[in-house]
């Protein structure tokens, strides 16, 4: 993880740098804006994010209670094997065996489902966030004339003064 942080501030780095040597020194000195955002806070707290989490935590919901149902069930089999094979016949016991692996294959099977549904429904619900803080960032960027904005967590430091985080909240709750 230090690692990924280390590089990504060192490719922002360069970046800047490269666009400090590139640019001639009259734009260098009066034109070069940058600015920093947090997307995560964008996310957590956009009316937009706060409802596609509450989606998202509706839908985990709905899917704990199915997954709790097939393991009492499973769990109920596995009772009643330990407390009653001993009376049960060979044929009994080995249909009873047969159904309780059966359902642990089915709630295997089921929550890996469940995993790859919840996975893609979350990236669908933050896609849509993600897409739109774009678009009003780029709105802000181009009406400010930042060159450059970044993500706070691939910055080491900033001066809260180039935060446009709030002024993108403000403009995303808006509309």
């Amino acid at each position: 993880m230090k690692k990924l942080i280390f590089n990504s501030s060192f490719t922002v780095g360069l970046f800047l740098l490269a666009v400090v040597l590139v640019f001639p020194k009259n734009v260098r000195a009066t034109n070069l804006k940058v600015a920093v955002i947090n997307m995560q806070t964008i996310i957590s707290k956009s009316k937009q994010g706060e409802k596609a989490n509450s989606k998202l935590k509706d839908l985990v919901t709905g899917y704990r209670g199915k997954l709790m149902k097939m393991r009492k069930k499973i769990a109920s089999i596995q009772t009643d094997l330990k407390q009653n094979s001993s009376v049960m016949s060979a044929t009994e016991k080995t249909a009873k065996t047969k159904e309780f692996e059966t359902d642990i294959s089915q709630f295997t099977t089921e929550e890996k489902d469940i995993r790859a549904a919840v996975i893609k429904k979350r990236y669908q619900l933050l896609k849509a966030v993600v897409n739109r803080a774009d678009a009003i960032i780029a709105k802000i960027a181009k009406n400010s004339g930042y060159l450059l904005v970044i993500n706070r967590t691939s910055v080491v430091y900033s001066v809260d003064s180039i935060n446009i985080t709030n002024e993108v909240l403000k403009k995303m709750d808006s509309q």
